[in-house]
This record gives C-alpha cells, structure tokens and sequence, in this order.
C-alpha cells in the first residue's frame, strides 16, 4: 500500500486503535514506538477510521454497514480487507455470524503477517513486529532496581494467558475432568478448562472436523527475516493449529488449511519430538477460558519463550505437571534435558540433574528427550507459575 505520512493526528488516531485492541484479550500489549509503527505500515487512512468506530463489542454485518458512509460496493472492499488483515474478525454464536475487532495478539498478528507473506512490507513489518522490535523495546528496561520493581508488580497482578499442554506419548485421551479452581474468586462462570492433555483437544475436535492448521509459523518466520536459525531445525510443517467453528474463518482468508486429526497427531508428535513446548491458546487469552488453539514452537524461536530468555519479558503459565528427579544414580549429565527446558528450571550440577520446582512448567521435554529411563517424571501439580525476568547474566539468547 502506499506510504502515509505519519501525522500528530494519525499517531493519536493509531494509538487510539491499539487501546482498544489490547482491550480484546488479558495479554497487555502497550502502544510503544515500534507496535504504531508496524500497524501504521498496514492500515489506510479509511480502514485506521473506520476501526474507530466498530468499538469492542459483537456487531452484525448490518451493525458493521451502519459505521460507514460508504456506498455498498466500496464498503465491502474495505471491509474484505479489514477482515483479511486480521484487524476485525469473524465469529460464531449459534447460527448466528458477529464481528469483533480483534485482539493484537493472539488474533492480528498473525493474521497481518500471514496476509503480508511475499509482499513488500513483509520484512519491514516483521522486523517490527511483536516478536521483533517489539520485544526488544522492552529489554531497555532491565536493569536494577527497575527489574526489581516491575517483577514485583507482575508477580502480584499477572494472569496466565496461556497454558502448557502435554503429549501423551502413547496417543491415547487422558479422559480427564474439568476441575473448579480459585473459588474464592468472584467471576461469573470461571472454571479452569484445560486439564486435558493436548491429545484430548485434538481427539475432540478432530471428531468434528475443526482443526485448522495455520500457513507458517510466525515466529520462525520473524526469525529467518531477522537472518537467525532455529537451533531445533524445526519443520516449517509445525506452525500452530487452531480449533472450532471460529477456526474456519483462518481457510477462508488463505492463512490456513483443515487437518485431520490423524495429522494433527502427527505434527504434534513431531513437534514434542524436535523439542517444542505446547502452549495452549484460549478465549480472550485468559487461561480460565476454553482452549482455541495450539502454538507448538521451541524456546529460542517462540515470541514468549525467546523473549523470556532474551531477557525481555516475564511469563505466567497455568501448568498441571512439574518434573522430579525420579532416580539421580541413572543420569549420566549428559546436559540434553537443560539443553531442552525452555525455562532453565532443568540443569546439572555436580553431573547430576537438578530440578527447579518453582520454574517447571511441566511441559515434559527434560523426561521425553533424556535418553536414560526413570531420571526424571512428570508428577500432577496444578499450579500457576510466574517467571520473573532474568537477569542480564542469566539470559541465553
């Protein structure tokens, strides 16, 4: 698309637009220099209007004619492409089809990068992007006492936005319950979902013909433009699949294509067996809510886990499992188990394993990657874990 001047108003308008998306979703995702930027790159002066005015609430496509002045023909041009782009979209309540505008992240992103694959503003979008630029803005501000002060305020206020899945290894449903948590808290209809294994979602909605598994991984995408490699030679194959009727709406735009669930199976176990941890996506990334997706990606190229060991950001995680040091005399400290755990909770010392409880998250690559039995298990341990930021002699990207 053309360049637009960057004007006091245009910013003030951009800024506005992003307040309203980081509304959309738990995750907080603050307006700073380089997320106006990539968004200012990608949006028209028509479309950045027109997204002022749909607000944050479920509208129908007759709602969504009423906030234009346009005449019909070219109303659904521009609302063809805000929907291709990620900036509003499709959903499903009963047999009824709403709109909303999306959330930046899960939701835009990777709609906007996945519709700029092979265009001109590719490169220059993702090197800002939110997995680019972004995360590195962030990083500036990781020193002392401000690290001190901004750990402390995430470990007092931080919600899980997501949580951590794991494979079964035989292939089988776990056939687990939902179970109430935190009912001490008020909120209407909270109840935490995700007990199943990833196993258990991909048998659910394979059944019904739901999962979508998305064009490109977005965040070794962001990584090759930035000329790094995957230190896990992850398959391109691997990019995350997503669940439901609102899933649908990924094939109808061109950013993805329906899998069975026997592939759904396959890529995950291809996934878990390259060293991925399987972050489970949920309603308005809030980890009380039913899963939508799945983003099966390594520590150094995932967007959280990367920037978590970069040093950029810190983490909150709904897990279900911790590991334990089963049997010490058979480990050989071999160092595969520290070299997989995205967290670090996993090292050796004294040629020896040791786990750190309190940064596990239970995502099982220490027991399914080390090569001697028993050393390590999974053991049941339902818990909210917070990873602080790291300190600058602590990060490992």
């Amino acid at each position: 698309m053309p360049e637009i001047k960057m004007t006091f108003e245009r910013k003030k308008k951009l800024k506005q637009l992003l307040k309203l998306m980081d509304k959309q979703n738990e995750r907080m995702m603050p307006p700073v220099k380089p997320l106006i930027e990539s968004v200012d790159m990608v949006i028209t002066e028509d479309e950045l209007d027109y997204l002022l005015k749909v607000g944050t609430d479920l509208f129908t496509y007759e709602q969504a004619v009423s906030f234009s002045n346009l005449p019909e023909e070219k109303f659904d041009d521009l609302f063809h492409s805000v929907l291709v782009k990620g900036f509003i979209r499709k959903t499903f309540k009963g047999d009824k089809t709403l709109y909303i505008l999306n959330a930046l992240l899960v939701g835009w992103f990777e709609a906007q990068t996945l519709y700029l694959e092979g265009k001109p503003e590719e490169a220059e979008f993702l090197k800002k992007s939110l997995v680019g630029e972004y995360l590195v803005y962030f990083k500036k501000f990781n020193f002392f006492p401000l690290r001190n002060i901004q750990n402390a305020i995430f470990k007092r206020s931080s919600k899980p936005c997501q949580s951590v899945g794991i494979v079964q290894s035989d292939g089988k449903s776990s056939k687990t319950k939902t179970i109430e948590v935190n009912r001490a808290v008020k909120h209407i209809d909270t109840k935490i979902y995700p007990t199943k294994t990833v196993n258990d979602l991909i048998e659910e909605f394979g059944d019904k013909d739901l999962i979508v598994r998305l064009n490109k991984c977005m965040c070794r995408l962001t990584r090759e433009h930035q000329g790094k490699t995957c230190l896990f030679n992850m398959p391109e194959t691997t990019s995350c699949i997503t669940f439901g009727e609102d899933a649908k709406t990924w094939v109808e735009y061109g950013h993805g294509q329906p899998i069975s669930k026997q592939e759904a199976l396959d890529l995950i176990h291809l996934a878990r067996d390259k060293g991925a941890i399987h972050s489970v996506f949920h309603e308005r990334d809030d980890a009380t809510l039913p899963q939508v997706g799945i983003c099966s990606c390594c520590w150094d190229c995932c967007g959280l886990f990367s920037g978590y060991n970069s040093g950029a950001n810190a983490l909150s995680y709904s897990c279900f499992f911790s590991a334990r040091v089963a049997d010490p005399l058979n480990c050989t400290g071999c160092g595969i188990c520290e070299k997989y755990c995205p967290t670090t909770a996993a090292s050796i010392l004294n040629k020896k394993v040791v786990i750190r409880t309190e940064k596990c998250i239970g995502c099982g690559q220490c027991v399914h990657q080390c090569p001697q039995k028993n050393v390590i298990e999974l053991i049941p341990n339902q818990r909210n874990v917070v990873l602080p930021l790291l300190k600058k002699s602590e990060v490992r990207i």
